[in-house]
């Protein structure tokens, strides 16, 4: 009878691993693997899949199966263990009386149901469950899916309870087993993910990237507009022909009157049809006709400047355009945005075999000169050197203006943080050319104030210049 007794116990314990695996197989298993199993035919992913897709009703019948047979082992287990301790406590000692050895016993049959519950019941298959989520929850799908079924009148009334009390307490549902997470929780698990060796560095920077893309406003990346290159309507074949060899751009926007006036834009592959077309004449004795740069246009993707980088991806890739212009809150053009601007953004500059790479002068002195239109955000990616993000600017350039508050000569200069600013050379009212060196260590950035590194050096050298 002891026996049947002792395995009967055993059985409860290794019954309440089973609700304990199933509980975090099912909350740790990836929903994606599940799905690529389903496509193949597997039957037990189907299942997985199913109770995957109602997690409360899981969670209500893991509870019932795990509080059913923890009341069980309790029941069972204290008994039988109990009866066996206080025969060996009796049996070593008869001078200690029934009630003594009774309190004993149950003392000793309990802590070795505890511990028996806790590591076999509880912690081994949670682990396990862990570590191997899709195996366990492919394995315990179809008995946990019979005891779903079979106590089903039960856990409704479970559920029907539960939620009314959830209710009254003002908290919905959708909360209670939400499994959405914020920018900032997914950024932290592909972190997670390339420390365990499941994302290589180079995978882990272009998935945060790709994240990151709808944080970044279109202002910040378009080309500005006193660099770009524009072609009035009145143009004729060879000054197109011209502006393309010479800019070595796929697409140039077309104006009349003004820039402020954009009609639209001409692609190199419409004006090479164009030149097919006139040579065959000429080859066929057929006076070409007059070029008209009006017939070649294409429509041009208007924007504006707050638009999220990553909304535009999707715009362009639905409207099968390349770029867009950026206009402000009055309509006015502040510069253009290309695909290749945005992509860039996420897998770091794109040369091809005519780009030029620009690379900063280096002076004996360390000191580096930047073009003012580079970006505050490749300058911190690409040089380790961070600026402030203020919506006030997005370049260098802007930068130093915001900093200076005036329009400055060349050879003007201030301090911020641990380097110096230097104005090397304006165009008319623009910066063109910005120095920076440093001029303290970054380990000298513990003995200043927050002031100091946070904001330009109250001594501003407004008429200093550099030799």
């Amino acid at each position: 009878m002891f026996a049947v007794r002792l395995i009967g116990v055993l059985a409860l314990v290794a019954l309440n691993g089973f609700f304990a695996a199933t509980e975090f197989s099912l909350v740790a298993v990836r929903l994606s693997r599940i799905r690529q199993l389903v496509a193949k035919g597997n039957a037990r992913a189907r299942v997985v899949e199913a109770l995957l897709g109602d997690l409360h009703r899981v969670v209500s019948g893991v509870q019932l199966g795990i509080t059913l047979t923890s009341l069980a082992i309790g029941a069972l287990g204290e008994v039988t263990l109990a009866k066996v301790f206080q025969a060996m406590w009796q049996g070593e000692s008869g001078t200690h009386t029934a009630l003594l050895a009774h309190a004993i016993a149950l003392a000793c049959a309990f802590a070795l149901l505890s511990a028996l519950h806790v590591v076999i019941g509880e912690l081994v298959p949670k682990t396990v469950s862990l570590a191997r989520a899709e195996r366990v929850a492919l394995l315990v799908a179809f008995p946990f899916r019979w005891f779903l079924n079979t106590f089903r009148w039960v856990i409704d009334l479970l559920d029907g309870v539960s939620g009314a009390i959830v209710k009254a307490l003002g908290v919905s549902a959708a909360h209670v087993h939400g499994v959405a997470h914020s920018t900032e929780e997914l950024q932290i698990q592909i972190q997670q993910a390339r420390e365990r060796g499941l994302l290589a560095a180079g995978e882990e920077k272009f998935i945060l990237s790709a994240i990151e893309l709808s944080q970044i406003q279109v202002r910040e990346i378009m080309v500005p507009r006193p660099d770009m290159h524009t072609l009035p309507i009145e143009s004729t074949l060879d000054e197109v022909m011209r502006a393309f060899a010479t800019t070595q751009r796929s697409r140039i926007p077309v104006y009349r009157g003004s820039q402020d006036h954009i009609l639209g834009f001409v692609h190199i592959k419409d004006m090479m049809w164009v030149l097919l077309d006139r040579e065959r004449r000429l080859e066929e004795n057929i006076p070409p006709p007059a070029f008209d740069l009006s017939r070649v246009l294409r429509e041009i993707l208007i924007v504006p400047e707050t638009k999220p980088a990553s909304e535009l991806l999707l715009e362009l890739r639905t409207r099968h355009v390349g770029m867009a212009l950026v206009v402000d809150e009055f309509g006015s053009i502040l510069g253009l945005v290309t695909m290749e601007d945005i992509l860039e953004q996420m897998v770091g500059e794109i040369h091809d075999e005519f780009d030029v790479v620009e690379k900063p002068l280096t002076l004996a002195d360390g000191a580096l000169i930047f073009d003012a239109a580079l970006n505050v955000r490749d300058l911190d990616a690409q040089y380790n050197i961070t600026l402030p993000e203020d919506p006030a600017y997005a370049t260098v350039g802007g930068f130093v203006l915001a900093q200076l508050g005036f329009i400055p000569k060349g050879g003007e200069s201030f301090e911020y943080g641990n380097y110096r600013f230097s104005v090397v050379e304006m165009d008319g009212k623009r910066v063109a050319q910005v120095k920076i060196q440093r001029v303290r260590s970054p380990e000298s950035e513990t003995s200043l104030p927050a002031e100091a590194m946070l904001q330009p050096a109250k001594g501003l050298k407004s008429s200093s210049r550099d030799s």
